[in-house]
């Protein structure tokens, strides 16, 4: 049986002399890029260190912007490829899904750089965009029961300095099912030939808003036993308002990026 990126390819196809040609298609690998996870400052002067970022996702696609007398052509492409996951506007970034990596994978952005996700297989053009499912930790994921990402979308841990004050954070958040990032930045000119890599990142702060994870997060007051540690997840009624913030923003695609290295 032909899987859905050769039949997406066959279906669409390139003109030239007169002579119609099966749409190239390339498969790259998709890597852990750990370079949004670097040590940052928040709006209320905290140093953040992450010693893990965990989070679990599934089925990763890529979008192109098709111009308007090709739309038709990407249009049926897309729809054989990824038939029922079509691409929305984020950030006025929208368009059709012409390639995939397929399955689900728990990735720890501070510990595993470079940490390949397997080889994705896209039609070549002009990406702008992708989207992923956030899932949660289970066992076919290698999550055990006794691990504190089992059953949980994310779990976020590390230090926040001010000045004389330390508090060692751990963030346990739950996303709904099958909720869906759309629109995160990938811009790439991929053709026959690519031969790079493609580096999945989770930007702790947003290099173009300058927005962190943790803005106006204030960790030292979240201590109320004043022990340096603190814990932010679900049904804690002290630290509510601080997990709805961070969990509004690790849903939406300004904390995440894809980057295509040659």
């Amino acid at each position: 049986m032909m899987s859905r990126i050769a039949l997406a390819g066959a279906s669409l196809f390139w003109l030239g002399c007169g002579v119609a040609s099966e749409a190239p298609k390339v498969d790259l690998e998709v890597v852990v890029d750990d370079v949004g996870v670097a040590a940052f400052e928040t709006n209320l002067g905290y140093r953040v260190e992450l010693s893990g970022a965990r989070v679990a996702v599934a089925d990763l696609v890529f979008t192109v912007a098709g111009e308007v007398h090709t739309i038709a052509l990407w249009q049926r492409a897309s729809d054989i490829l990824v038939p029922t996951a079509h691409a929305h506007p984020g950030h006025s970034q929208g368009g059709e899904v012409t390639g995939e990596l397929p399955g689900g994978f728990v990735i720890d952005w501070a510990n595993e750089g470079d940490r390949s996700l397997g080889t994705g297989t896209l039609i070549a053009g002009s990406y702008t965009a992708a989207n992923f499912v956030l899932s949660s930790g289970t066992e076919e994921l290698g999550v055990m029961p006794q691990d504190p990402l089992y059953g949980h979308t994310a779990l976020i841990e590390g230090t926040a300095i001010k000045g004389q004050d330390t508090v060692n954070f751990t963030v346990v958040i739950d996303s709904p099912e099958g909720r869906e990032l759309i629109g995160v930045p990938f811009e790439a000119e991929i053709t026959a030939s690519s031969t790079g890599t493609i580096g999945f990142r989770l930007e702790a702060l947003d290099p173009i808003e300058l927005d962190s994870l943790f803005a106006d997060i204030d960790f030292v007051a979240l201590d109320d036993d004043l022990d340096g540690n603190v814990v932010i997840e679900t049904d804690v009624a002290a630290v509510e308002d601080a997990y709805n913030e961070i969990r509004r923003k690790l849903q939406t695609h300004d904390h995440f990026r894809f980057v295509y290295t040659e």
